[in-house]
């Protein structure tokens, strides 16, 4: 039956003329001109909502279409019915009668479908992957000193894969599972030689890069969610630690809308720091006090004296770590991070720091979006033993210190970042520092440090 057909068979059983008004609306179909016998009934019909044309604008009015085509636009014409006008109603019902067999066979088949579509959900695993790469080049990343003996003057590539698995098992269960892979390439030493660690029969940069990064079994019900296994912990605002894994546990509660309360423990040599175990217990205090600003405090303390496998002690891992920080989206682009933190336990020198970013860029998007962009300067002025600085577990884009318990730093920095595409984003630092006290430390100056890298996510 061809369409022409079907406005003919309307057009006699609702004995209607169109009125000479709709020949004067624009076109509803590019394919039937004014001039057509069928112009002003389509027209009509179409403004109506009784038949529509094609996402290209035309009608087609001479492609040939089978019953069940035909009974797909009554179908949905008589979707329309509680709002249709008093003649399309008349034709809705004739067309609904004419075309009742096929109707009812599309609803057996589709009620077919759906069943076989929740059996496909039932049985379709829940388990997803996902992942991010990243190619960054850096200088000093160590922070040497500008006029001390250890000369800065150094730099390598650093690469970096990590591929996660995330599931719901069950209701209210989730896992969540991560591999990581580091290597180093290209790297100057400072003293005119360069080295490329691929060789795997040595204890290189790239031997045993792959690792466990993190592997958590997650329980969430009534606003607690309990995490057990490799699980990864954030604090604070990141000065003690950010997006990192530990080898324990941690419960976390809502309370209401703007308060949320987390306490864990277990082993933050998880994240390859040394070969002895640092039992550590911590905890993190977020309250929103608007939708704006969010306020933190935090605290780590390790649990051990630190006994390494040939016997011997040190020190280098006392934390007893406690921060204040907040969060607040200013203006519609205008961010600002701030936190003080403080390393109590009797070994550590210099054991104060602060830690303030203010970022300007786009408002939504940034890291998702192609084409968002931010830019920031930060100001630091950390002791050398307020933070960790060898292992880097905190979110800094420096290591804050040239060692645990080191010089600290104090100075500023800028960097950049902008989304080239989706999920690519390319950004740039540089950081100009000296020591937290140049006196004890003995020289004025790191060497500048900073960072290009690409970065992203699938």
């Amino acid at each position: 039956m061809k369409k022409k057909t079907l406005i003919a068979a309307v057009l006699a059983a609702t004995t209607l003329s169109a009125s000479t008004a709709f020949a004067a609306e624009a076109n509803p179909f590019t394919d039937v001109p004014k001039d057509h016998w069928s112009y002003d009934a389509l027209s009509m019909l179409a403004r109506d909502g009784v038949i529509e044309g094609y996402g290209d604008g035309t009608f087609q009015g001479d492609k040939t279409m089978n019953r069940y085509e035909m009974a797909a636009i009554v179908a949905k014409a008589a979707e329309k019915y509680g709002t249709a006008e008093l003649q399309d109603k008349g034709v809705i019902n004739k067309l609904e009668r004419e075309y009742a067999q096929e109707l009812k066979d599309m609803e057996v088949r589709l009620t077919a479908v759906e069943s076989d579509v929740k059996d496909l959900k039932a049985k379709q695993s829940s388990f997803k992957m996902y992942g991010d790469a990243r190619v960054r080049y850096m200088w000093n990343k160590s922070m040497s000193g500008h006029d001390n003996s250890d000369t800065g003057r150094v730099s390598h590539f650093e690469k970096r894969v990590r591929l996660g698995i995330y599931g719901e098992p069950a209701k209210n269960l989730t896992v969540d599972g991560r591999l990581k892979y580091d290597d180093k390439s290209g790297q100057h030493k400072g003293y005119g030689t360069e080295q490329n660690y691929n060789d795997w029969s040595k204890s290189w940069n790239n031997e045993e890069s792959f690792r466990l990064d993190k592997m958590s079994l997650n329980w969430h019900n009534a606003g607690t969610t309990t995490s057990i296994g490799r699980t990864q912990i954030s604090l604070g605002q990141g000065l003690l630690y950010w997006e990192n894994p530990v080898d324990g546990f941690y419960v976390e509660h809502q309370f209401g809308p703007k308060t949320n309360l987390m306490l864990g423990y277990g082993d933050i040599s998880a994240e390859g720091w040394q070969n002895s175990n640092i039992w550590t217990s911590f905890g993190n205090l977020k309250v929103q006090p608007s939708k704006a600003t969010q306020i933190t405090a935090a605290f780590l303390h390790t649990n051990t004296d630190n006994t390494l496998s040939d016997g011997t002690k040190e020190d280098d891992y006392k934390f007893n770590q406690y921060a204040i920080g907040f969060n607040t989206q200013f203006q519609p682009r205008w961010n600002l991070i701030a936190e003080y933190v403080r390393n109590n336990a009797g070994c550590m020198r210099d054991k104060s720091g602060f830690w303030a970013r203010v970022t300007y860029g786009s408002p939504e998007g940034y890291w998702v979006k192609g084409g968002t962009y931010q830019i920031y300067g930060e100001y630091f002025a950390l002791g050398g033993g307020s933070i960790e600085g060898r292992a880097w577990p905190h979110r800094l884009n420096i290591a804050g210190s040239d060692a645990i318990n080191g010089n600290g730093s104090r100075g500023f920095g800028l960097g950049m970042g902008r989304m080239l595409a989706d999920n690519v984003n390319l950004e740039a630092t540089c950081y100009w520092l000296k020591p937290y006290d140049k006196n004890r430390a003995g020289f004025s100056n790191y060497d500048p440090v900073g960072y290009v890298a690409m970065s992203y996510c699938f």
